[in-house]
C-alpha cells in the first residue's frame, strides 16, 4: 500500500482514542457524568479540550487549504475564528457557568422557568440543527483524508468516519470525550508546528521572511486556474518545478493580485460583512463549545479554560497563514491543475496532507493525517455530546418523559448519537465538494442568529422576556437555514434578499430586531434580579 506508514500512524491514533473511550466507559452511567463529566474536568485539560474541539478539521484542512488557494483572503476565516473567543471570555464564560447545568436551554430556563417547555423545544431544535450542520465539514474532511490514505471510495470512508465518531461518544461520554479532545488537540497543535518548522527549513532555507516575500510574487492558484493560458503553460509541471511554475504564471498574468492581496476572493462588501458578523458572534452560540464550560467546577475555572484555549488558538491560527503560503508555493502546479480539472474538493481539503507528504514523506504525512483525524474526531465527538445532551435533557427528560430515570435518559442520548451520525453521513455525501472552512462559517452564521442573541440578551438585558427568547431564536433559525440552503442550491436571492456566502448579515439583525420588538410588547421577564445576581456573582 502506497501510504502504509501514514496509515499506521493514523490507526495508532484512532486506537488510542478508542482505548480512552473504553477506559472511561463507566462514567457514562449517570446523566451528570455522561453530559458534563460531573463537572470534574480541570481547567488545563478543559482548555486543551476546547482547543481540540474548536480547532477542527475545518481549521486544520479548510483554512490552510483556503490560504493555499486564495492567499490572505483565506486567512480572514482564521482571524474571525480566533477573535470571537475574546468575546466569549469577556461576555459569557463566567455567567454561563454560574447559571447553567447541562445545556444552553438550562441557562434560559433558570431565568424563565414559566416557559420551560417552549424554550427547551426551540433550543433543542437549534442545537440539533447546528450539530448536524457542523458535523458535515468534519465528515467531508475525514472522508477525503481516508480516501487519500486508503485509495477507497469517498462514500465508504465517510461511513467509516461516522461510525468511529459515534462509537467514541456512546462508549466514553463527556469524560472520555474530554480527554480525547485534549490529546487530539495536542496532536493537532504539534502537527501544525511541524509543518511550519519543516516547511520553512526545507523550502525557504529557514527564513520565515522569505515566505512573505514569495507570497508577494505568487498569483493565487484560484486566479491562475481561471486563465487557460496559464493552465496550459504549466501543464505537466511537477511540484519539483513549482518555482518555475510560479514565475511562468506571473509572467502571463503580471497585473494579477498576489497571495497577500486582500479582497481577491470576497469582492463583495456584503459578503465580507456577513462573514465577519458570523465569525464574531458565532462562537457565542455554538453548543459544543458552550457545554464545555459546564465540565469544570466553577466560573473561575471556566474563564481559565477559555484563556488557555485563546493562547493555543493564537499560535495555531498565526501559523496557519505561513503554512498556507508554504503549501501554495510548494504545490503550485498541482493546485492549479486540480482547480482547472474541477477537483475543488481535493484541492481545498487535501492541501495539508499533500504538503506533509512532500516535505516529510510518509512519516510527516502520517503526523498530518493523524492531526487531521484528531481534529475531526475531537470536534465531532464534542458536537455529538452537545446534541445528544440536548436531545436527552431538553426533549426527552424535559418534555416527553420528565419522570424518566438516569438510565433511560442516557440510553436515549446514546440512541440519538447513532441517529445524528447517520444524518451527518448522508449530508456529507451530498456536500462533498464544499470547502470545509466555508461550511463551518455557515454554521457560525446559524449560531449567531439563534443562541448568540438569546444568551447575550438573557445575561445582560433585564427587559428581555421569555416570549422574545422563543420567538427570536425561532425566527433566527428559520431565516438562517433558508439562506444557507439557498446557497447550497445555487440560488441568487430569496424573495429579493441576496444569498451571500453566509446568512448572518440578514438573519442576525432580523433575530435581534424581532427579539427586541417582542420583548417590548410582552411582559414575562422571569426571575430577573435573582438571575442577574447569580449570573454575575453578586
Amino acid at each position: 500500500m502506497e501510504n502504509l506508514v501514514a496509515l499506521i500512524v493514523v490507526v495508532l491514533g484512532i486506537a488510542l482514542s478508542l482505548f480512552i473511550s473504553y477506559y472511561h466507559r463507566r462514567s457514562t452511567r449517570s446523566t451528570a457524568n455522561f453530559y458534563v463529566a460531573g463537572g470534574g474536568i480541570s481547567p488545563r485539560v478543559n482548555g486543551m479540550a476546547m482547543f481540540g474541539d474548536y480547532a477542527s478539521a475545518a481549521s486544520f484542512l479548510g483554512v490552510a487549504g483556503a490560504v493555499a488557494l486564495m492567499g490572505i483572503d483565506g486567512w480572514w476565516l482564521a482571524i474571525g475564528f480566533f477573535a470571537a473567543w475574546i468575546v466569549v471570555l469577556l461576555i459569557i464564560a463566567g455567567p454561563l457557568k454560574n447559571v447553567g447545568q447541562y445545556t444552553v436551554a438550562d441557562v434560559l430556563i433558570s431565568r424563565y422557568d414559566s416557559a420551560e417547555r417552549n424554550i427547551r423545544i426551540v433550543a433543542m431544535l437549534s442545537t440539533i440543527t447546528l450539530a448536524v450542520m457542523y458535523l458535515i465539514p468534519q465528515m467531508v474532511g475525514a472522508g477525503h483524508l481516508f480516501a487519500l490514505l486508503l485509495d477507497l471510495p469517498y462514500t465508504l470512508t465517510v461511513l467509516a468516519a461516522g461510525v468511529l465518531m459515534a462509537i467514541f461518544v456512546i462508549m466514553g461520554g463527556m469524560k472520555g470525550t474530554s480527554y480525547n479532545q485534549a490529546i487530539q488537540g495536542a496532536i493537532l497543535f504539534v502537527a501544525m508546528i511541524f509543518l511550519l518548522v519543516f516547511g520553512t527549513i526545507l523550502i525557504f532555507g529557514g527564513n520565515p521572511i522569505e515566505i512573505v516575500t514569495q507570497g508577494k510574487d505568487m498569483v493565487p492558484p484560484h486566479l491562475a486556474a481561471g486563465s487557460p493560458e496559464a493552465v496550459s503553460a504549466i501543464a505537466g509541471m511537477t511540484t519539483a518545478e513549482s518555482a518555475q511554475a510560479v514565475d511562468t504564471v506571473r509572467g502571463i498574468m503580471p497585473e494579477a493580485a498576489s497571495a497577500i492581496t486582500p479582497g481577491v476572493q470576497l469582492r463583495s462588501l456584503m459578503d465580507n460583512a456577513s462573514l465577519i458578523l458570523a465569525l464574531f458572534l458565532g462562537v457565542l452560540g455554538l453548543p459544543h463549545i458552550l457545554i464545555r464550560f459546564y465540565t469544570v467546577s466553577n466560573a473561575k475555572s471556566a474563564r481559565k479554560s477559555a484563556e488557555i484555549t485563546i493562547w493555543g488558538l493564537a499560535i495555531f491560527y498565526g501559523s496557519i497563514f505561513f503554512v498556507g503560503v508554504i503549501a501554495m508555493y510548494a504545490l503550485y502546479p498541482e493546485l492549479v491543475s486540480l482547480l482547472a480539472e474541477g477537483k475543488a474538493g481535493v484541492a481545498k481539503n487535501m492541501t495539508m496532507p499533500m504538503l506533509g507528504d512532500m516535505i516529510g514523506g510518509q512519516i510527516l504525512l502520517g503526523v498530518i493525517a493523524a492531526g487531521a483525524m484528531a481534529a475531526m474526531l475531537s470536534t465531532s465527538a464534542g458536537l455529538l455530546i452537545a446534541a445528544t445532551t440536548s436531545l436527552s435533557h431538553d426533549l426527552y427528560a424535559g418534555v416527553i418523559n420528565p419522570a424518566s430515570t438516569d438510565e433511560q435518559r442516557v440510553r436515549f442520548a446514546k440512541i440519538g448519537a447513532g441517529v445524528l451520525a447517520v444524518m451527518a453521513i448522508l449530508m456529507s455525501l451530498w456536500l462533498k465538494e464544499q470547502n470545509v472552512a466555508m461550511l463551518v462559517a455557515m454554521c457560525f452564521g446559524i449560531a449567531a442568529s439563534t443562541f448568540a442573541p438569546a444568551l447575550v440578551f438573557a445575561v445582560w438585558w433585564k427587559r428581555l422576556t421569555s416570549q422574545a427568547v422563543v420567538i427570536g431564536m425561532a425566527v433566527g433559525l428559520v431565516a438562517s437555514l433558508i439562506l444557507t440552503f439557498a446557497r447550497f442550491f445555487g440560488m441568487s436571492d430569496v424573495a429579493g434578499v441576496p444569498v451571500l456566502v453566509n446568512p448572518a448579515l440578514f438573519s442576525v439583525p432580523l433575530a435581534v430586531v424581532v427579539t427586541v420588538v417582542v420583548a417590548m410588547m410582552t411582559s414575562d421577564q422571569g426571575r430577573t434580579e435573582e438571575f442577574m445576581q447569580q449570573a454575575h456573582g453578586k
